[in-house]
């Protein structure tokens, strides 16, 4: 456990996860140091009232390079990056920067499973805390928007914390310990952040650094970025999934319409047919979630109970309303390429599509090759349009619309739908253009679709 008592504790950022570390940090009798580089206005102003209300040490705005002088810790959100010049001073004085879930790690007696990967880890890390929650307490957190820190002090060594861990998490997390690591797959992120795709691809893989005999790696066979040997040599059982093929045992895979799991304590067969969710890419993560769960402990009924009535993931292909015959669905959580790839997968109707935001400088030769097969019209918003636009338009797709916010793309794609179609928001890029992240993106999505 980590004392904080009278400790001045630095938090640099104030987003969901900066305010949870506050409440926390007041409710241990620490001395908080909030810091961040606010720019709006409005913002700023609710920042200002928040800090004056717990009554804290506090620089917005402008800040000095020597804020964080003094703090013996800094707590650094997923958004902010290691070499930002107050972190680095911070640093440079000694002083240790670290994530969140870090210091949620420090504090916890249950079990924990990390889960990963460029897409699918939000849904398998909601469907694990599902399957489990069938028979034990079971919690979802971490990347998907609820704080790990926020929980921390109601656990007890009987729980699971199933915590959705992003590459950034990762840069400053030199000691968090899963008990099993779920890889679903690693494919080009975050190019401005990790400058290549290595970089990025070892972030993700450095997961499994602390890792001891007797813990588990579930990871994704189809992966070549993901087998055994490209991980830091650990001590660990790994065990692999796959929709296309027999693997293992110990592992998991599709088979004549049958998900065959086996996590080294008997094999369970359950039908494909009880997964609720689309597309073979849930199928997928259905297969991890389920060997997760079969090493701590779930039963064949466990598992078909969960699977059936798992109903999906909010932001993720999730269905908003039907209006004149076409379907709108909000996919704000695939903020690269490639999720937004597998969202239009998964529809064999044709799609009208909303995309842009915060250019990552990933690949579009994928995107664009599927927009062609699947989309009938797209229209564009946020700092990338400019770069998808002449991508999509060099391959010979002409049906692109601008628009200058949501507002207008929603319009703008209502009157380019046919009936049968589907208006899909599925970004492929980060949301910090324009929103404060892709929860608030996808719910105004769904405030404006639901006015139509």
């Amino acid at each position: 456990m980590m004392d904080l008592a009278k400790k001045r504790v630095g938090i640099f950022g104030l987003g969901i996860t900066g305010r949870a570390v506050l409440d926390y940090l007041l409710l241990h009798e620490a001395h908080p140091v909030c810091v961040d580089e606010v720019t709006q206005p409005e913002k700023l102003r609710e920042l200002q009232r928040l800090m004056a209300e717990h009554c804290v040490e506090a620089h917005l705005g402008e800040i000095p390079q020597d804020a964080l002088a003094g703090c013996e810790l800094v707590i650094v959100s997923p958004g902010v990056t290691l070499d930002n010049p107050i972190l680095a001073a911070a640093r440079e004085a000694g002083t240790a920067c670290i994530s969140e879930i870090e210091l949620a790690y420090h504090n916890c007696r249950a079990q924990l499973v990390g889960i990963t990967g460029s897409n699918g880890k939000s849904t398998t890390t909601m469907l694990l805390a599902h399957l489990l929650s069938g028979f034990r307490k079971a919690f979802a957190v971490g990347n998907i928007g609820a704080p790990f820190i926020g929980i921390v002090d109601d656990l007890d060594e009987n729980d699971v914390v199933c915590c959705e861990v992003s590459s950034f998490q990762l840069e400053a997390s030199p000691d968090f310990h899963p008990h099993i690591a779920v890889f679903t797959n690693i494919t080009p992120d975050h190019l401005e952040r990790h400058h290549s795709f290595a970089n990025y691809a070892a972030m993700k893989r450095s997961l499994v650094k602390t890792m001891i005999e007797g813990d588990s790696v579930v990871y994704n066979a189809e992966d070549e970025n993901l087998q055994p040997d490209e991980f830091p040599r650990r001590p660990v059982t790994f065990l692999p999934f796959s929709s296309v093929g027999e693997v293992g045992p110990p592992g998991a895979y599709l088979e004549n319409g049958e998900m065959i799991v086996d996590a080294g304590n008997g094999e369970v067969r359950i039908a494909r047919d009880v997964l609720r969710l689309p597309g073979l890419h849930n199928v997928e993560n259905a297969l991890a979630a389920a060997l997760a769960a079969r090493l701590l402990g779930a039963k064949k009924n466990h598992l078909e109970k969960g699977l059936g009535s798992f109903e999906g993931y909010e932001h993720r292909i999730e269905f908003v309303r039907e209006l004149d015959g076409v379907r709108y669905y909000n996919d704000s959580k695939a903020t690269n390429p490639e999720a937004t790839v597998t969202a239009l997968k998964s529809f064999p109707q044709a799609v009208v599509l909303i995309a842009g935001g915060r250019d990552k400088g990933t690949d579009l030769t994928e995107f664009m090759s599927q927009a062609q097969k699947d989309c009938s019209q797209i229209v564009l918003l946020g700092e990338a349009a400019g770069r998808f636009e002449q991508v999509l338009r060099e391959g010979g797709f002409d049906a692109i619309t601008r628009a200058g916010s949501l507002e207008k793309a929603v319009e703008t794609a209502r009157k380019a739908a046919e009936p049968g179609e589907v208006v899909l928001l599925s970004p492929a890029c980060a949301s910090f253009d324009m929103f404060e992240s892709f929860e608030e993106r996808g719910n105004l999505f769904k405030e404006l679709v639901q006015k139509l």
